[in-house]
C-alpha cells in the first residue's frame, strides 16, 4: 500500500470541515468515546469476486477506458485521504466517481492514517492506556479517522454500504501497548462507519493487523472485511496466521503481488495485484491473457449461437478494444458476427460471419512478424506455434516459446507448401501466408 509522510491534503481538510460540522463545530475528537456493543453493520452491497488493482494515484479516465476492456480488472483500489497518503491524486473527484460507476468498475476506497505506536511513522496512534487500561485516546482518534474518511467518501459521493479501509502498515504485535491500542483504534473504526452507514474494512500485513483481528473475541466489533498482504498464489488463505478461519471467508481481498509493472491496452502501470472475494466464496484462477488462452485453443469453426470458452478466445482475437478474454461475453452474438465479417472482409478470406478453419489460423497469428529460426524465443514463437498447429490441422508442436526441431520441421513443411525452400526459417512470406488462413490438408500437407 502507499503510506509515506504526506501532509494534509485539501480533500482532508474538507472532510474535517464536514466532520466537525456534524458535531455543532467540535472537532471530531471531542466526541464522548461510546462503549458498549457494536452498531450493527449497514446491509452489504452486492456480492462480487474477481481482480483488482491499487496504484499510489488513481488513473487518468483515459487509462480507465483502457484497462476497462483490456486488462482482467473489475475493481480498483482509491486512496480518499488519510495524514499518511503517500500521492497526490488529482484525478480523483466527484465526475472521476460517478464514470468509473457508470462502467461497472467496482471502487475499494482506502484510508490511510495514523500507523502504529510502535512504528516510526511520523503519525502514530496513541499507546498510552488511559483510564482502566480501555486506550480512550486510541478509541478516539479511530472515531475521528472514521469520521474523516466517511466525509471524504460522501463528498466524492461513493455510495453507503461500501466497505471503505483502513490502511494500517506492518507493526510488532509482540508489544502489548501497541497491539492493544491498535485494536482499540479499528474497533472504533468500525463502530463509527457503522453509525454513518459505510461498512468497515481492515488492510493490514496477514501477521500484524489481519492476525491480531482473527483473535479477538464474540464481544469485539470485528470488520466486515478484511484486505490482507500476503505473497502468495491468488486467493491462498494464510491459515497459520488466522486463528479464525470463517472470519476470512467470505469477506476478503487478497494482494498478493506488489509494485509490478504491468501493460494493458498499451498503457503501463505500476500496481498492485488483488483478488476479491466479498460475499461471495470462489476461487481464484489466474487471469490468463487472450495471447496465453489463444495457445491453448484446439480451434473448431463457430458459427452465431455458439457459446462456451471457446468463443471467449474467437472475441478476444477478434472484437476492437484489445480485450481480455475475462472481458468478453462467451456468447456469439450479433455484434461478435459482425466483427468477424469484417475481420474476413479486410484479410481477404470468405465472408461468412463464422469462425472456419482459414478464420481461426488468420487470427491465430495476428501480431507482430519477426524472423525466427532455431533459438528463437518468446511470444512471437508462441504464436508462430500455435497458428502452424492451426494450419496443418493437427497438434504437432507443443506450444513453449521456444524454436526447437518440432517447430522447425513444421515450418519446413509449410515452407515447402508456398513452393520455397525448405529452410526451417519463418519470414515474412511464411507470416502473410499464415495471416491469410492459408490451410494444410493434415495427411498430404498440400494446401487446401
Amino acid at each position: 500500500m502507499a503510506v509515506g509522510h504526506a501532509g494534509v491534503s485539501s480533500l482532508d481538510a474538507d472532510a474535517e470541515r464536514a466532520s466537525a460540522a456534524d458535531t455543532g463545530g467540535h472537532g471530531p475528537a471531542e466526541r464522548p468515546v461510546v462503549m458498549g456493543p457494536a452498531p450493527p453493520a449497514p446491509p452489504a452491497r452486492a456480492a462480487w469476486s474477481g481482480f483488482a488493482f491499487d496504484a499510489c494515484s488513481a488513473p487518468s479516465q483515459w487509462v480507465m477506458n483502457r484497462w476497462r476492456t483490456s486488462s482482467p480488472f473489475t475493481g480498483v483500489g482509491i486512496y480518499l485521504g488519510g495524514v499518511h497518503r503517500a500521492c497526490a491524486q488529482k484525478h480523483l473527484s466527484i465526475r472521476w466517481v460517478e464514470r468509473q460507476l457508470e462502467a461497472k468498475w467496482r471502487l475499494l476506497p482506502i484510508w490511510v492514517g495514523p500507523q502504529a505506536s510502535c512504528t516510526g511513522y511520523d503519525h502514530r496512534i496513541s499507546g498510552k492506556p488511559g483510564k482502566n487500561g480501555s486506550f480512550d485516546a486510541a478509541r478516539a482518534r479511530g472515531m475521528r479517522e472514521a469520521r474523516r474518511a466517511t466525509a471524504s467518501a460522501r463528498a466524492l459521493r461513493i455510495p453507503r454500504r461500501e466497505v471503505i479501509f483502513y490502511d494500517l502498515e506492518p507493526f510488532d504485535t509482540g508489544t502489548s501497548a501497541c497491539r492493544r491500542s491498535s485494536l482499540a483504534f479499528l474497533e472504533e473504526w468500525t463502530e463509527e462507519l457503522h453509525r454513518r452507514g459505510y461498512r468497515s474494512g481492515v488492510y493490514s500485513h496477514v501477521n500484524a493487523g489481519i492476525s491480531l483481528l482473527s483473535r479477538t473475541g464474540r464481544h469485539y466489533a470485528r470488520p466486515d472485511a478484511v484486505w490482507y498482504a500476503w505473497i502468495d498464489r491468488a486467493g491462498s488463505m494464510p491459515r497459520e496466521y488466522i486463528a479464525d478461519q470463517g472470519f476470512m471467508r467470505t469477506s476478503r481481498v487478497h494482494q498478493y503481488a506488489l509494485d509490478t509493472g504491468v501493460e494493458f491496452g498499451g498503457i503501463r502501470m505500476d500496481i498492485d495485484w488483488n483478488f476479491v472475494s466479498l460475499g461471495a466464496t470462489s476461487s481464484a484462477a489466474p487471469p490468463a491473457s487472450c495471447d496465453q488462452v489463444a495457445s491453448r485453443v484446439a480451434p473448431r469453426t463457430l458459427h452465431p449461437g455458439a457459446r462456451g470458452p471457446i468463443v471467449r478466445v474467437a472475441q478476444c482475437l477478434v472484437l476492437p478494444g484489445d480485450r481480455h478474454p475475462t472481458k468478453t461475453s462467451g456468447q456469439y452474438d450479433a455484434t461478435t458476427a459482425r466483427a468477424v465479417l469484417h475481420y474476413q472482409r479486410r484479410r481477404g478470406l470468405r465472408p461468412t460471419g463464422s469462425v472456419d478453419r482459414r478464420t481461426w489460423i488468420s487470427l491465430l497469428a495476428r501480431g507482430h512478424t519477426p524472423v525466427l529460426k532455431k533459438g528463437s524465443r518468446g511470444e512471437p514463437v508462441r504464436r508462430l506455434q500455435r497458428t502452424l498447429n492451426a494450419a496443418m490441422g493437427q497438434r504437432r508442436i507443443d506450444v513453449d516459446g521456444t524454436y526447437g526441431p518440432a517447430t522447425a520441421r513444421a515450418a519446413k513443411v509449410y515452407r515447402r507448401s508456398l513452393g520455397l525452400s525448405a529452410r526451417p526459417v519463418v519470414t515474412a512470406r511464411v507470416w502473410q501466408a499464415l495471416e491469410r488462413g492459408r490451410a494444410l490438408d493434415p495427411v498430404t500437407g498440400h494446401p487446401q
